[in-house]
């Protein structure tokens, strides 16, 4: 679940959320959670963690609010490469702390979400957040954080719809 979408286990250790740090958090992991966990609650959740489509939105999120934040600023993400390669999972290990799952269970889910999100990214299921993530991040660089808040609802409100409507046509 890292940005460049490759194929290496997840460990819950080596993505500790406290290691990221406070710009990383700030501009990649913090928005996108706050918008899944809105989205995941208006549907119903009252974890996060219990909405695969808006788990899988959350990563998809996180990942390309990554991938925009290394590009926008590559001085600084050189220096911090490794947390936000990192920076999806640990936002994943903090729904999975924060609904108190054991550690073991933390690594299982990790490990599903993972399958199912390079399910869905190798179909291109999540393409119609794409943009909203995009105008996301403009918002996110001009500090106009409610702004890149609605786009973020929007993008996981697409990607959740996109999910459900592959989920039915593949069942």
């Amino acid at each position: 679940m890292n940005s460049n979408h490759n194929q290496t286990p997840l460990n819950p250790e080596s993505a500790n959320p406290e290691a990221l740090d406070h710009t990383t958090y700030h501009r990649v992991v913090g928005p996108a959670l706050r918008a899944a966990a809105e989205t995941a609650a208006k549907r119903g959740h009252k974890y996060l963690f219990d909405d695969m489509p808006a788990m899988l939105a959350l990563v998809d999120m996180v990942t390309r609010l990554a991938d925009l934040y290394r590009e926008h600023y590559p001085d600084v993400a050189t220096d911090q490469n490794d947390w936000i390669d990192k920076a999806a999972t640990a936002a994943c290990v903090m729904v999975f702390q924060e609904a108190e799952l054991p550690a073991d269970a933390i690594g299982q889910c990790l490990a599903a979400l993972e399958t199912a999100y390079q399910q869905v990214h190798e179909q291109s299921v999540l393409d119609p957040g794409v943009r909203y993530i995009a105008m996301a991040w403009s918002h996110l660089d001009d500090d106009e954080r409610e702004d890149a808040h609605h786009c973020l609802t929007q993008a996981a409100e697409h990607m959740i719809a996109a999910i459900e409507t592959w989920q039915s046509e593949v069942h």
